[in-house]
């Protein structure tokens, strides 16, 4: 009888701890804590050790939570450093206690996964009710419960896993499919939406990992030769779409500048002022930031529609002219509707950016955050230049001692006094965003070998079935990790401990 409920109450504590990732901070560690007081009451140890010996990767994953004790040897934090390998608890007890305990049933295993996407496409669609309703347009200040790079993960692995329900059409009866299809077509909508470059990254990757491999597993030639035309297709259309975006931004007409007027229709002088120290010379939308402005003209206008002072706004318009081709004067302002007023008054600098969909609004925030590095070396308003800032500085914090690192509390410390001494102006404490940098600061060279170790050995281990779900959803993960510190948050290391102890030690699916 206690058998049962034991078995039942670790299986919804399993269910619980998936719908709980994507949308709690602190939920994921107290259902951790009821797996292991379950597990513990259980007894029954002769049994457990048996399972256990026989998955050597979750005996390497518990064994690197206590290589942490490495890096507490050279902290200067004592406190702090033990608060943070408290928080690498996941690594010990999810492998352990899941190795431990038979593995879940088939129809458990579903369960898991649906509660997951499910809440997931919940989430998703909360997050847009609440962005639509405040006019937020960034999507951090519309997050409900996680960080919105990690949720995007979240969503990533939902729309992978909703994927396999879809394409098992002997496995599953057709409601459950066609739920799953209207979710993935959801969350994929809902990715390109809030466009966070993480999540669509790790899903191209997984889009094509997975046609590959169908690819190649397929026997009959005229698949093969259909799906090769279809990728050479599909190749070509993004190619010829990509240069197409990125020529209308950086092409500027030369000619124009041969013939420059001094005056404006209504008699107020031109400035004419793309100097190559000015910010006159950037080109955006094709079009050079300093020609034909008229700052008299703007002036007035400006202050005749709007409360907000021109000043403080003055960049903005300007930017949000140029975008459409418009002259920076009384005749290009007048084609302004009210709308677009708020618009430039919400900080929006760039037409483009008002697209819901598209390679515009994905490409040229981002090349005009690169123009901007390469003119000044400015890095504000682009997450990539900022992680490209902060990675130097962890390269140079790790070169400085690359075999005993830091300690495990004092690595953003470190990013930190390299920012001073770089005179950078981004903001402190923010870690190095890059997983395998963020452990050799905190445990240098040695602590990043056992951790690859650690990842690596399923692949290696003799007997273990890697099936392509797991390689996806391994793949998305480790990638997430060059961009992220994935696993020093509650949501990424319970994210990626749970569903990588699930699919090696509680999964019975053959593929």
């Amino acid at each position: 009888m206690f058998g049962k409920t034991h078995r039942l109450i670790y299986l919804v504590t399993l269910i619980l701890l998936a719908i709980s990732i994507p949308t709690s901070k602190a939920i994921p560690n107290v259902l951790g804590g009821v797996l292991v007081a379950n597990w513990v009451l259980e007894w029954n140890w002769r049994e457990k050790w048996s399972l256990l010996k026989q998955n050597r990767t979750a005996l390497v994953m518990a064994l690197f939570f206590f290589f942490f004790a490495y890096g507490l040897l050279w902290t200067g934090d004592l406190t702090g450093s033990l608060k943070e390998w408290v928080a690498k608890t996941p690594f010990l007890y999810l492998p352990v206690v899941m190795a431990s305990t038979p593995k879940v049933e088939v129809k458990w295993q579903r369960f898991i996964l649906l509660a997951f996407s499910i809440t997931v496409a919940v989430s998703a669609a909360l997050c847009v009710i609440i962005m639509q309703a405040k006019g937020l347009s960034d999507v951090r200040e519309g997050g409900l419960f996680i960080s919105h790079i990690r949720f995007s993960i979240c969503v990533t692995l939902a729309i992978l896993f909703c994927a396999r329900f879809v394409v098992r059409p002997e496995e599953y009866a057709w409601p459950v499919r066609v739920g799953c299809g209207l979710m993935c077509v959801w969350l994929l909508l809902y990715l390109f939406f809030v466009q966070v470059s993480t999540g669509i990254l790790l899903l191209v990757v997984a889009a094509m990992v997975s046609f590959f491999y169908f690819l190649f597993k397929s026997q009959k030639t005229k698949v093969r030769n259909g799906m090769l035309i279809a990728s050479g297709t599909l190749f070509v259309v993004f190619a010829v779409s990509f240069s197409v975006v990125t020529y209308q931004y950086f092409h500027v007409d030369e000619s124009i500048e041969q013939n420059l007027p001094e005056k404006t229709a209504l008699g107020h002088p031109y400035t004419h002022d793309i100097s190559p120290d000015t910010d006159g010379s950037i080109v955006e939308n094709g079009h050079k930031l300093g020609l034909f402005v008229c700052e008299e003209e703007l002036r007035a206008d400006w202050t005749k529609r709007s409360a907000v002072p021109y000043d403080s706004i003055r960049k903005t318009l300007v930017r949000y002219l140029n975008s459409k081709g418009l002259t920076k004067d009384s005749e290009g302002f007048a084609t302004l509707t009210d709308q677009e007023i708020h618009l430039v008054e919400d900080s929006i600098a760039n037409v483009a950016y008002l697209q819901k969909f598209g390679m515009k609004k994905m490409l040229y925030p981002t090349y005009f955050t690169i123009v901007l590095y390469k003119k000044d070396g400015t890095t504000r308003n682009s997450s990539l230049l900022q992680r490209y800032e902060l990675w130097k500085c962890g390269w140079l914090a790790v070169c400085d001692k690359p075999w005993t690192g830091y300690g495990l509390s004092c690595n953003k410390q470190m990013i930190d006094e390299k920012l001073d001494e770089m005179n950078s102006p981004l903001k402190r404490d923010m870690g190095v965003h890059n997983q395998f940098l963020t452990f050799a600061l905190m445990g240098g060279i040695p602590l990043v070998l056992a951790f690859l170790v650690t990842l690596f050995f399923p692949f290696f281990e003799k007997n273990r079935k890697i099936t392509l779900l797991y390689f996806l959803f391994w793949l998305s993960l480790v990638l997430s990790m060059f961009f992220e510190d994935t696993l020093e948050t509650t949501t990424g290391v319970n994210l990626f401990l749970f569903f990588n102890s699930f699919f090696l030690f509680g999964s019975t699916w053959e593929e």
